[in-house]
């Protein structure tokens, strides 16, 4: 509710914002197979083929995210930024990219907050290229996620509720320890798919 997120959403308390970046992307990675027909948590990361992930100025824990999830982080492409010493990604250059994979579906991953100079991504305009093109959407909010905290600020993350996987680090703004962070997503089913662990003792996994 304090970031705008609709009731579809669901969260989870997780190590840092590099865990939160890791989830979000496992989601995503089991959302590929399920538009591809394939069960990544069944047959693993092989099947998907080549997975492509992209982003202007995404942060060093992406790429060790997909290095972890067996994607690779050679799939990271980078989409060019705004001019000016800009650090937000040019849309319509994220939309000529995207129209270059020829309907294969993609992740993009968007940021409120880059670590450098703190610059947010058009999220709406972001979000608003899923009418032409089909990809998941995974919002880096780890710094600026709490401005919509902020009546001031609120602006600048303006359509985080579009997102299909965020992640918001509260070491950042609330003085809390640093492996305190929180990632939210609205396929809980999926997250469910990749994380669960079927074991007698544990009872049967929430739905």
């Amino acid at each position: 509710e304090l970031f705008g997120l609709g009731e579809e959403f669901g969260g989870a308390f997780v190590t840092g914002a590099a865990m939160s970046n890791t989830v979000g992307l496992a989601v995503a990675r089991e959302w590929l197979g399920e538009r591809l027909g394939v069960d990544v948590a069944r047959d693993g990361v092989a099947a998907l083929g080549p997975v492509d992930v992209l982003s202007g100025s995404p942060h060093s824990t992406i790429g060790k995210a997909l290095s972890v999830l067996g994607l690779g982080r050679g799939r990271l492409r980078r989409v060019p930024v705004l001019p000016d010493n800009r650090e937000a990604v040019d849309v319509a250059a994220l939309d000529a990219a995207l129209t270059g994979l020829d309907g294969r579906p993609a992740i993009v991953v968007a940021n409120a907050g880059t670590v450098n100079s703190v610059d947010f991504d058009d999220l709406r305009a972001v979000a608003a290229l899923r009418e032409r093109h089909d990809f998941w959407l995974h919002v880096d909010a780890a710094f600026g996620g709490f401005a919509a905290l902020s009546p001031a600020y609120a602006h600048l993350v303006a359509g985080l509720d579009a997102a299909d996987s965020v992640c918001v680090d509260l070491h950042k703004w609330l003085n809390v320890p640093y492996d305190a962070a929180v990632q939210f997503t609205r396929r809980r089913d999926l997250q469910l798919a990749v994380f669960r662990n079927a074991a007698a003792y544990l009872g049967q996994p929430a739905g």
